[in-house]
């Protein structure tokens, strides 16, 4: 068989504009859809950690209408705990109705009543992803529990602005989980911090006001030109930063 010029020149077309823009436009909506996807991951990560919050302060106040006590505060926790039968559980607390020992975001110890929080409240089942046996406080999810967003919670009562390091503004007493990523840097260090401002920003929308500074949710960081918010008044995430620049301390009860 002889080959055309006309065969010949076809074999050597390329694309055409309408295959060209077919092709963008696959790709175009590969893309979208990733960056969608993105997002719906992290929109997912702010709500399942606000969630976690609030299922931590349901835990802490459906333990004291059982049993009377705050959890790591109890006086008798082997004798009125189920599964309680061994340290760290059986630790007792000095029974003054409130979590002591140190301030929200401080360096934890396994049998201190911040971390034995967390030892009673899954003694009764209150509480998932941690372990009731657990003396490990240097990982997350084995004494001390994990965050969705990343890092973990520690718990402690904040009676000033000196029991809450690096915070933004000052603390209304009373208890406060601490979010941040390791339970080896208490908050308040660069090491220890946690979320972009955008993601701290979104997470204090979703429970409290919004501003880094007041309310129940305050921001923690550290000193310098790029920092989680910016000052006010009144005080403002900035959320223009990516970097990693914010812990959160968070008031439960």
């Amino acid at each position: 068989m002889v080959k055309t010029n006309l065969t010949h020149d076809r074999s050597q077309a390329g694309f055409t504009l309408v295959e060209l823009a077919i092709v963008m436009i696959i790709i175009g909506l590969l893309i979208g859809g990733i960056l969608k996807g993105q997002e719906l991951i992290a929109n997912a990560q702010i709500t399942a950690t606000a969630s976690q919050v609030k299922a931590i302060e349901a835990a802490m106040t459906t333990f004291r209408d059982s049993y009377s006590a705050v959890p790591g505060d109890m006086a008798t926790p082997g004798a009125r705990l189920p599964n309680c039968v061994a340290a760290p559980c059986t630790n007792t607390g000095n029974g003054n109705n409130r979590v002591d020992d140190d301030d929200p975001g401080a360096l934890q110890v396994t049998t201190d009543e911040n971390a034995v929080f967390w030892t009673h409240l899954a003694a009764a089942d209150m509480i998932g992803g941690v372990s009731s046996t657990s003396t490990d406080v240097a990982a997350w999810g084995n004494q001390l529990p994990a965050a969705e967003i990343g890092g973990g919670f520690t718990v402690g009562f904040a009676a000033a602005a000196a029991n809450a390091p690096g915070a933004a503004g000052n603390p209304v007493a009373g208890h406060y989980l601490a979010l941040q990523l390791i339970p080896s840097t208490a908050l308040g260090a660069a090491a220890s911090l946690v979320l972009t401002p955008t993601q701290a920003a979104r997470i204090d929308r979703k429970l409290d006001d919004g501003v880094p500074g007041t309310g129940g949710t305050l921001a923690a960081g550290t000193a310098g030109a790029a920092t989680c918010w910016a000052a006010g008044p009144p005080t403002v995430y900035n959320e223009a930063l990516t970097g990693v620049l914010c812990g959160l301390y968070l008031r439960i009860q």
